[in-house]
């Protein structure tokens, strides 16, 4: 350490030499003002103490003029260096990529609410229940026949099936638009009684009506299980979950209505409207076994608009991907139900209220129903902004720009299905039943989190790394210079300017 310090202090002395001899020699010619000496002495005192490399050796007075060439060359090169791979730092941080890691391989399945489980029967009104309804709505016998025709292609509607409506072209509608047919069709749909029974939750026996509650859907009416109470299960397996006899009492159904006979199921997250149909046929015992995938975006990654990273935040309702159904949270697939309400309103200037929570759009009547048959063919699927051209339809579908929740639950289904024998089908009245049980698959789940690659730490530390491959220097460093450019050069000519002034 003495060595080092002594071999520095040696290699200072031509510098403090040179700038006596040089004092001492403009001294005697008076060749030069003092100010110019001063400013030297002011140089030379940063110069000899900055710790960036290369400066101290260019103002060598031993130094010849070629080799004082080849250094500033050198630091040119290495400033050159420098401010290019700087800029190519700031691009790769300006970019924003992101990467998805697996966060949580084994996470407790208990962390998440059970799913929510919708039950429609595709028959989707109770028959028997007409006469009373004809005599509550005051329907004449001129008017029976094109009631009965509208309940019945009710009783098949579903939002890609409103062509069930092609029959009511050229009717007399008008003299039925007074009647309010969501009503209606929510006073005939099924009850929890009469299609459920024998219901198990979490392999205790319940009531079924204190488990399902009347649920809207674009199937139209359905029973919900666990939408408001969010119960938690953390057994897994067959029979550790919902288990239900589904009973279809065929007859009573619309006898115009000819479609296959069963029932939809939807197997969602809470706070999502629907999902992906799920159908359930006859003689059959359903196991669905249901698994989780959780993925969320970091706290980074947030800071960055909705369109960069392809996720919307529920407070983002800034945004121009955020669009929802009224009341409900921010989801894709409620952002995707919102879009249809909008195009239904775009050709038809009303929405089916049968299908959706209660909103500010005009509900269809009678009169609009042909309107939406006609229209049948635009509503059949939902396109991303630029799909069209890479999907073989002929029509253009529904676009609808919906980006996922940043922090979003995917529910796995699998489903596993059993002929029920006939001494399975207990009584008559079962026939063309069925049992449906939905559990989760295993214990656990995969959470995924996606993260920005290049975040403001690592551009620090990369700043810092070539900084101190080109020159040599660190942030007490740029301190001095800050140091040196903004308080003692100014604070220099200030005291300067006070002595010209004092002359």
């Amino acid at each position: 350490m003495y060595a080092s310090k002594v071999g520095k202090f040696q290699s200072r002395l031509p510098v403090v030499a040179w700038r006596e001899c040089q004092d001492a020699t403009e001294g005697s010619k008076g060749s030069k003002p003092e100010a110019s000496t001063n400013w030297m002495q002011l140089l030379d005192s940063y110069i000899s103490r900055s710790h960036i490399h290369g400066l101290y050796v260019l103002f060598l007075p031993t130094m010849r003029r070629r080799m004082r060439v080849l250094w500033s060359l050198a630091l040119m090169c290495a400033c050159s260096v420098l401010i290019y791979v700087s800029y190519l730092l700031a691009e790769r941080y300006n970019n924003r990529h992101f990467q998805t890691i697996i966060a949580h391989s084994h996470a407790p399945i208990q962390q998440i609410a059970f799913p929510v489980v919708i039950i429609c029967n595709k028959n989707r009104l109770n028959w028997s229940r007409l006469a009373e309804v004809r005599s509550r709505y005051n329907i004449t016998a001129a008017q029976e026949p094109l009631f009965e025709r509208i309940l019945t292609a009710y009783d098949g509607l579903s939002f890609h099936r409103f062509n069930v409506f092609d029959s009511l072209a050229n009717q007399p509608l008008q003299s039925l638009n007074h009647l309010n047919f969501t009503q209606i069709v929510s006073d005939m749909a099924w009850q929890c009684d009469e299609i459920l029974s024998d219901c198990s939750w979490h392999m205790a026996a319940w009531n079924c009506c204190h488990l399902f509650r009347p649920r809207r859907l674009p199937l139209g009416h359905c029973l919900a299980f666990n939408e408001l109470e969010q119960r938690r299960n953390a057994a897994y397996g067959i029979g550790t979950g919902l288990l239900v006899r589904l009973q279809l009492h065929s007859d009573h159904h619309a006898p115009g209505n000819l479609r296959s006979k069963g029932f939809i199921l939807n197997v969602v997250e809470s706070s999502v409207w629907f999902g992906d149909p799920i159908a359930l046929v006859p003689h059959t015992r359903t196991n669905v076994a249901v698994s989780a995938v959780y993925h969320y975006f970091d706290e980074a990654t947030l800071s960055l608009p909705s369109s960069r990273r392809r996720c919307v935040m529920d407070y983002e309702q800034e945004s121009d991907h955020f669009h929802t159904l009224m009341g409900q949270k921010y989801m894709q697939e409620n952002c995707r139900a919102e879009c249809q309400q909008r195009y239904l309103l775009r050709y038809c200037n009303c929405t089916l209220d049968l299908f959706y929570p209660p909103s500010n759009y005009t509900a269809c009547q009678a009169i609009d129903l042909p309107c939406l048959a006609a229209h049948n063919h635009l509503l059949q699927n939902i396109e991303q902004s630029g799909e069209h051209p890479y999907v073989h339809t002929k029509d253009a579908g529904l676009i609808c720009d919906c980006l996922h929740n940043c922090k979003s639950l995917t529910l796995v289904t699998e489903l596993r299905k059993s002929v029920l024998q006939p001494w399975q089908q207990v009584n008559a009245s079962l026939v063309n039943g069925m049992w449906l049980n939905v559990f989760f698959k295993k214990p656990s789940m995969l959470i995924y989190k996606t993260n920005l690659i290049y975040t403001w730490v690592d551009l620090l530390v990369s700043f810092g790394g070539i900084f101190q491959l080109c020159l040599g220097c660190s942030m007490i460093s740029l301190l001095e210079f800050l140091h040196f450019g903004l308080l003692q050069v100014p604070r220099f000519y200030w005291q300067r300017l006070r002595h010209i002034k004092r002359k």
